[in-house]
């Protein structure tokens, strides 16, 4: 029986391997082909300063992360180049070795059998496989709070105090400090924590741990101080908006892949093991506290920093702190070797990998960043039509830009670039001087393609990318024109409706949004055709959204910012991207849209002729890798 005995010798260890192995897997496949996402080239365009200083001042301080995955990258690029596969490399072994190490780490919290679980569970993460392939400090942060996390579960648990143990706590702490904020936040809060289970005669080693990671953090801190006075993401009037109590529900869904199969074997999972080992939930109590608050604070912290002060909530942020909750959902799993704790793991870690494929469409999404794709489209189509026959419309910053030039050995020509905001009749006229045959254009807004769609009407070529779309309109209709057609259409007739001072509300339709779709992957456009009579004239076209008859938004467009001429028919339009609104298209029975014009000054000049609302199915890859899908 050595076969017998060598598989029951090593029985974690070979199901360990096996996990880490699925899980390496996972996070290769593609792995050569995958361009950069939007924050990873903020990152490489940031990887070129000359000198040290200058990197420090002027790709650092103002970016609102700390300085460590930034220092590191810079130094790496030095030494092996500049693709995205080269500066990956670092970032896919510490999420590899972020399965392993969270066996280790749960080992000592509570038993080997969890420590499986949470293992599995975190090699088929979509959160955490994500942040494996991006060079951003989410998997760095990851790996050294483990490492940080099990050296001191060395001193606190199972009373290491040995100073190889002090001193690598001491460096994983400062480490941890230096790659994230959050990192920093999960260090202080461990740090406080340890100090309610050390032994007395012990404590002056664990503080002088500390006061190394403080001492070793001590030249990042003017660099904290800066950022602390930027605020949130982007600052004070960054683009990350407030988190609504919503973000307690979603947060967890999207942990568990927003899958219904995944909710029922983690449930399965949590009766088999509360039946069994019911009298287990009284052992390691404080252990499960610390756990719960070591998750459950920072997202509190986050969120009421968030409401009060500047946004920084987000998923990605919460990384940090995922061992904790997956601990404590595994934590009542015996320590007995049984072949139904086999079973769930496998069918967990089969629900998770279909999830993955299938319902979260990981493979099919993370490829399709709008920036790397338009760009190579764009030299594509210089080859193709002739860089006279197209212009561009990117909206792409300018390093953005760059970045992909010298990547591709070639310039984009006839680019209009975006620097800033335009008005509205600014951006019309700009369309109105292309002589080109063609246009591509990406990560515009809808009232922009709208502009665009008049002076290029014809459709021929659509792509569905992650945070934005690339089309390719033409001036002339072919044979390889697309047709979009709209899934709703409605058409309200003013009969030449003269506004005056009596017209303060003029209805448009009010009607259940399921009357036009069942799913929130839906853009309704507004559209009303009017006379302007006057340069002064100006009413508001509105749309109001309500759920369940409440408020839930109010937008509108003025008139004045669409009137090009006197005299002549023109439109004013707006558009609303519904999966912006609401998460889940089960909530879409519930809600009415509302579409009128307002005239608050009473004032007169605007003849209304017609309104015609239309819908169209909407790109359900937009935020696909964070938001549910169905």
């Amino acid at each position: 029986m050595p076969h017998t005995n060598f598989f029951y010798r090593n029985y974690y260890s070979i199901i360990l391997c096996i996990i880490t192995l699925i899980g390496a897997v996972c996070r290769l496949y593609g792995f050569f082909d995958l361009p950069f996402t939007h924050d990873e080239i903020s990152a490489a365009t940031k990887l070129h300063y000359t000198s040290f200083s200058q990197l420090i001042d002027s790709g650092i301080r103002g970016d609102g992360h700390p300085a460590g995955v930034q220092v590191f990258l810079w130094y790496w690029s030095k030494l092996f180049g500049y693709s995205e596969i080269v500066l990956r490399i670092p970032f896919l072994l510490m999420g590899i070795a972020c399965i392993p190490l969270s066996y280790v780490v749960s080992k000592l919290w509570f038993n080997k059998n969890t420590a499986l679980f949470v293992a599995g569970f975190l090699s088929l993460s979509q959160i955490a496989i994500f942040h494996s392939l991006t060079i951003r400090p989410y998997i760095a942060g990851l790996f050294f709070t483990l490492l940080m996390l099990y050296y001191w579960s060395k001193i606190i648990f199972t009373k290491d105090y040995r100073w190889k143990n002090v001193i690598l706590m001491g460096i994983f702490v400062a480490t941890s400090a230096y790659i994230h904020h959050f990192s920093m936040l999960f260090a202080a809060l461990l740090g406080i924590s340890g100090l309610f289970f050390l032994e007395k005669r012990n404590v002056w080693k664990y503080l002088l741990a500390c006061m190394l990671a403080i001492v070793l953090y001590i030249p990042h801190i003017p660099i904290l101080l800066h950022q602390m006075q930027i605020g949130g993401v982007g600052g004070p009037d960054g683009w990350l908006a407030k988190p609504t109590p919503e973000f307690f529900i979603i947060y967890p869904k999207y942990l568990f892949h927003f899958s219904r199969y995944v909710y029922l074997i983690i449930a399965m999972i949590l009766i088999y093991s509360t039946i069994v080992n019911f009298k287990g939930w009284t052992k390691k109590t404080d252990k499960r506290i610390l756990a719960l608050t070591l998750f459950l604070l920072p997202l509190l912290i986050a969120y009421v920093y968030s409401i009060y002060i500047n946004s920084v909530l987000q998923f990605s942020v919460l990384i940090f702190f995922l061992p904790f909750f997956l601990m404590l959902l595994f934590s009542n799993i015996d320590e007995n070797r049984h072949i139904l704790k086999i079973v769930f793991l496998i069918l967990m870690m089969g629900s998770m990998l279909y999830s993955l494929i299938y319902q979260r469409k990981h493979y099919e999404i993370m490829p399709r960043q709008w920036y790397e794709l338009s760009a190579k489209k764009a030299f594509e189509y210089q080859q193709c039509y002739g860089s006279e026959m197209i212009s561009y419309m990117l909206n792409m910053e300018k390093p953005f830009l760059n970045y992909y030039e010298t990547k591709y050995n070639d310039s984009i020509y006839n680019l209009i670039y975006k620097e800033q905001d335009y008005s509205l009749n600014a951006f019309y006229r700009i369309v109105e001087q292309q002589k080109s045959n063609y246009i591509l254009v990406a990560g515009l807004s809808d009232p922009q393609l709208r502009i665009i769609k008049e002076k290029y009407p014809y459709l021929i070529e659509y792509e569905k990318c992650y945070t934005s779309e690339i089309f390719l309109f033409s001036k002339t209709k072919s044979n390889s024109a697309l047709t979009i057609n709209p899934i709703y259409t409605k058409n309200v007739t003013f009969d030449s409706l003269h506004i005056d001072s009596s017209h303060e509300f003029i209805p448009i339709a009010s009607l259940p949004f399921l009357e036009i779709n069942d799913s929130r992957f839906t853009s309704i456009n507004l559209n009303v055709n009017y006379i302007a009579q006057d340069t002064h004239s100006n009413i508001y076209l509105v749309l109001e959204t309500k759920y369940n008859d409440m408020l839930k938004d109010w937008r509108a467009v003025e008139t004045k910012n669409f009137t090009r001429e006197v005299g002549v028919q023109q439109d004013v339009f707006l558009s609303l991207r519904y999966e912006l609104l609401f998460k889940n298209s089960r909530k879409m029975k519930d809600v009415s849209i509302h579409a009128y014009l307002w005239n608050p000054d009473k004032t007169a000049g605007i003849v209304l002729l017609n309104s015609t609302i239309t819908a169209y199915k909407d790109n359900e890859y937009i935020y696909g890798l964070v938001e549910c899908l169905q």
